[in-house]
């Protein structure tokens, strides 16, 4: 799947007239500060997928098929930074919560490892989802912009849920 993603950045570059990451850093501001300034699940969650539109909107050939995988593509990468930020954050919240239970409830200090084991079955799981979403078009020229969309709101999803974890525990 992320060969996919892959071909679709250096197919759609020279399409759009710049490099991939120059197009992909020219909508990503929008979606952080989105994200970063929305103080509710619900905020946070209509974020997703204003990049891909107004990259879409933005862009000759954005609303071809090519043109929706790469802007739903660029976003499930923002997405996906945003994530890693997000799972730095909670893992360091989670070894913060056991080092303070360690002492009383050593047997219930283990939100650390659950984390870790949690994202590291929930990666595969998004990658087949998506390969599924994918694949479920055949070779529809949809299959693109079902795989990218696929990845983008899964994505995001985890993101959102990732920071809600540590929210709702503060």
């Amino acid at each position: 799947m992320r060969s996919l993603f892959v071909i679709l950045g250096c197919l759609a570059g020279p399409a759009f007239g710049q490099s991939y990451e120059e197009k992909l850093q020219v909508f990503a501001d929008d979606l952080e500060a989105c994200f970063f300034t929305s103080d509710t699940v619900e905020l946070q969650r209509d974020c997703i997928g204003d990049m891909a539109a107004n990259c879409m909107d933005a862009e000759e050939g954005g609303h071809s098929t090519l043109g929706m995988s790469m802007c739903s593509n660029a976003e499930a990468e923002v997405w996906d930074r945003l994530l890693n930020q997000e799972y730095k954050a909670t893992m360091a919240w989670a070894k913060s919560m056991d080092a303070d239970e360690r002492e009383v409830f050593p047997e219930f200090a283990n939100r650390s490892t659950a984390l870790r084991d949690a994202q590291r079955a929930w990666i595969p799981f998004r990658d087949a989802e998506c390969a599924m979403a994918y694949a479920t078009w055949g070779a529809g020229s949809m299959r693109h912009i079902a795989g990218t969309s696929c990845m983008m709101d899964m994505t995001a999803e985890r993101t959102i849920e990732l920071r809600s974890m540590r929210e709702v525990m503060q």
